[in-house]
């Protein structure tokens, strides 16, 4: 299996994905306000991945966006192999990813997720995609029958050995 199609997420959906996280109510209007101030989203990014990062205890280099569900465990609609796959839900839809520290020392880290274990000790993303997987393929096909002896009689009941008498 190849790997998998990752379309580029868009500034303004990382700029949601901030926003949502920090407990904004309005993100619409905090979007126009940051464009109606300066044109481009990407000092507004830098400024709030800077205070998400101040509120997780982390740098903003530390910084990650994880796709929750991960896109290898969710459901592609391929109508040809031609055209790039949609997924359920979409790949770059704000209320399925978070941003996350990357190191194994954070709490809620995005590496501990992807490799080691999930949020409240769930399955990890990769032992996710690797199960439905195992699912879609179905079962291992049984083995065939036994081979069959060739036939031989079977001993009748051996003589026991007498018992000493002491």
């Amino acid at each position: 299996m190849g790997r998998l199609y990752r379309p580029p997420i868009p500034i303004e959906v990382k700029v949601r994905v901030a926003l949502r996280q920090l407990g904004e109510m309005f993100p619409d209007d905090a979007i126009k306000g940051a464009l109606g101030r300066r044109g481009r989203l990407g000092g507004f990014l830098a400024e709030k991945l800077a205070d998400l990062a101040k509120l997780l205890g982390c740098e903003v280099s530390d910084l990650r966006l994880d796709h929750d569900p991960p896109l290898g465990a969710r459901q592609r609609l391929q109508y040809s192999s031609v055209v790039k796959p949609n997924y359920i839900p979409d790949a770059n839809d704000p209320e399925h990813l978070n941003y996350r520290p990357h190191g194994p020392q954070f709490a809620g880290s995005h590496d501990v997720k992807t490799r080691i274990r999930g949020d409240n000790g769930q399955l990890s993303d990769i032992a996710l995609i690797k199960k439905n997987r195992r699912i879609e393929r179905g079962p291992k096909p049984k083995r065939g029958p036994k081979i069959q002896s060739r036939g031989f009689a079977k001993p009748v009941d051996k003589p026991k050995w007498g018992k000493r008498k002491w």
